[in-house]
């Protein structure tokens, strides 16, 4: 009965490690040691492995420096963990890309990597490929840095929404190179890392969702927005992500009600998130309308005014102010802005005791209604 240490294959795979790792030697002393310690930590798992890296090893250390020696054979020992195969063709691919990457962008895309490799191999593999491409599109360092941080943090929870957020980065980057200066995309990273923590894979929706959102605005208004998104994101990722493409629209739409509107959603805050998500979701027809029947300058008076009396409800009811809000604009068409809020405060003071009479009114469902 033949061993494993009468297998020809075996042993001649055992003489070329062998030989490898006399060659490895003469390199200077922390590379060899580096190289050598990864190397039998990959061979115990896969010997095959352990060739093939310490066979590109010295070709790798003309870009890598040891740390990050370590940390490449460290993402292709895992690899071998689960297939030998991969882990082999992850080494013998090389990193020779690599050298267009930042150094300081490195050790980011290490520890992504990484994290992704946990939860899928295919997302981690393609994301070290795909790495230079990326910073290709990204000038400053230290913003594809703080990219690679932002997708490691959602890594956490998902890999599939960190991979997103790469692959929408670069579409992302070329709508944020329309802003004069570097705040708008300081901010916009801060925004997405902000997300990342708090949100996780939400964070990938509202990085895509930033073209659409800051189309257009100042770079003060769009400063504005994505204070005000990081504002909300304490109340949860969902909301948030609403405010900042609902805010973007009315900002170009009808800036001049932003506060207002902020205002109320404030109010309506205190009631929980369901109000305000609702809320949000029902402003983009509410301004649309009014500045399609009223011509901007009239309707940005008229939303003013909606959203105080609107705010005034809210107070009280948040479910009849939604109501209130969502029937303005048609009430608008009948009523004078003055009737419409004479028409509110009645509806406050008839129904004061009665909170399913309040919101039947405000939804036009009763006899008094504005019409």
């Amino acid at each position: 009965m033949q061993n494993d240490n009468d297998d020809p294959g075996i042993h001649s795979e055992r003489q070329s490690f062998l030989k490898l790792t006399h060659d490895i030697a003469t390199l200077p002393l922390e590379q060899s040691t580096a190289a050598l310690e990864t190397g039998a930590a990959i061979a115990a798992i896969s010997l095959r492995a352990g060739i093939e890296f310490l066979r590109a090893a010295p070709e790798a250390l003309k870009i890598l420096d040891t740390e990050e020696l370590r940390a490449w054979g460290e993402l292709g020992r895992r690899l071998a963990l689960s297939d030998a195969e991969t882990a082999i063709s992850f080494f013998t691919a090389g990193v020779a890309e690599l050298q267009t990457l930042p150094t300081e962008a490195r050790a980011s895309l290490f520890q992504l990597c990484s994290r992704q490799l946990g939860l899928s191999t295919p997302i981690a593999v393609e994301t070290f490929r795909t790495a230079p491409s990326l910073a290709n599109s990204i000038s400053d360092p230290s913003l594809l840095t703080a990219v690679f941080e932002v997708a490691s943090d959602i890594a956490r929870r998902s890999a599939r929404h960190s991979a997103d957020f790469l692959n929408t980065t670069p579409e992302v980057i070329k709508g944020l190179k329309t802003f004069a200066g570097p705040d708008v995309r300081q901010k916009a990273i801060e925004m997405a890392a902000g997300f990342a923590a708090r949100a996780g894979g939400i964070a990938a929706d509202a990085w895509s969702s930033l073209p659409q959102a800051l189309q257009n605005l100042s770079n003060k208004d769009a400063i504005r927005l994505l204070d005000q998104t990081m504002t909300v994101l304490e109340r949860g990722g969902g909301a948030a992500l609403q405010l900042l493409v609902v805010g973007g629209e009315i900002l170009r739409l009808l800036p001049e009600a932003f506060d207002e509107w902020l205002a109320l959603l404030l109010v309506v805050a205190q009631h929980g998130n369901a109000s305000l998500v609702a809320f949000v979701r029902s402003t983009p027809r509410f301004v649309r309308m009014l500045v399609s029947h009223a011509g901007h300058e009239r309707a940005a008076a008229l939303a003013i005014r909606v959203i105080q009396v609107t705010r005034s409800v809210a107070e009280t009811d948040s479910e009849a102010a939604l109501a209130c809000f969502r029937s303005s604009a048609v009430a608008l068409r009948n009523v004078t802005v003055e009737q419409f809020e004479e028409w509110a405060r009645l509806g406050l003071s008839t129904t004061a005791r009665d909170a399913r009479a309040r919101r039947s009114y405000f939804a036009l469902e009763t006899r008094g209604n504005a019409g």
